[in-house]
C-alpha cells in the first residue's frame, strides 16, 4: 500500500509539471544598420563582387550568441534573428556599398556579372560579451580586396565593432549589434575606397 501510494505520488508531481502555464515567449529580432550612409567623394569605375560571407557553424543558426564566460558562447534560448547573422550582414554591406557610390557598381558574386574587383567577407564573432553586466557587444569580421583581372590580393583587414548593452537582456543586445553593424560596415566601405584607389 505505502508503494502504490509512492507511485501515485509521483505521477501526479509528473503530471503538475507537464500542465500548461505561461511560457516565455520567442522574439525575432531583425539584424539593422541604422547608421547614415556617407557617400563616395569620387565613385571607381569599376564594378565590385561582393561573395556571400563566409561563416563559422556556430554563427549559422538564427540565434543571438552570448558569452558569460571568457572562451565560450552560447545561445539566448528565446531570441532569434529573423535570419542567420552572415547572410543578413552581406545583404546590408551590398546595400551600404550601392547607396555610398563607392564603386560604378555592386552586385552579388553568384548573379553571374563580370566584375573589376571581388570583396571576400569571414564573420569571425558577434556576440553579447556579458561577463560583466550589461556587457558590450563584439563584432569581428575580416575583410580581402581582390583585383580579379590580374588574380591579386590588394587588401586583407580585420574590422572590430565594441559596443556598450545598454540594458542586460537580448533586446539591449541586439540594439548594441544594430550598433555595432553600423560602425563595421562604415569602416569596411571607407577602406574599400582606400584600397581599390
Amino acid at each position: 500500500m505505502k508503494r502504490l501510494f509512492c507511485l501515485l505520488a509521483l505521477l501526479a508531481l509528473a503530471g503538475c509539471s507537464a500542465l500548461p502555464g505561461p511560457a516565455q515567449p520567442v522574439t525575432y529580432y531583425v539584424l539593422n544598420d541604422p547608421g547614415p550612409v556617407q557617400p563616395a567623394q569620387a565613385p571607381l569605375p569599376g564594378v565590385l563582387l561582393l561573395r556571400e560571407m563566409d561563416v563559422p557553424a556556430f554563427y549559422q543558426e538564427a540565434r543571438l550568441a552570448y558569452s558569460r564566460t571568457p572562451g565560450t558562447r552560447g545561445h539566448y534560448e528565446f531570441a532569434y534573428w529573423v535570419e542567420p547573422p552572415a547572410k543578413r550582414l552581406t545583404w546590408l554591406l551590398r546595400q551600404r556599398l550601392e547607396a555610398s557610390g563607392a564603386f560604378a557598381g555592386v552586385a552579388p558574386l553568384a548573379g553571374g556579372i563580370v566584375g573589376d574587383y571581388q570583396l571576400n567577407t569571414r564573420l569571425i564573432d558577434f556576440y553579447h560579451d556579458a561577463a560583466t553586466p550589461p556587457g558590450n557587444v563584439l563584432l569581428l569580421i575580416e575583410a580581402e580586396l581582390v583585383r580579379r583581372d590580374k588574380g591579386s590580393l590588394l587588401g586583407r583587414r580585420i574590422f572590430v565593432a565594441q559596443v556598450p548593452v545598454a540594458r542586460y537582456d537580448a533586446a539591449g543586445a541586439a540594439a548594441a549589434m544594430d550598433l555595432a553593424t553600423t560602425q563595421v560596415l562604415e569602416d569596411i566601405v571607407a577602406w574599400l575606397a582606400k584600397v581599390a584607389a
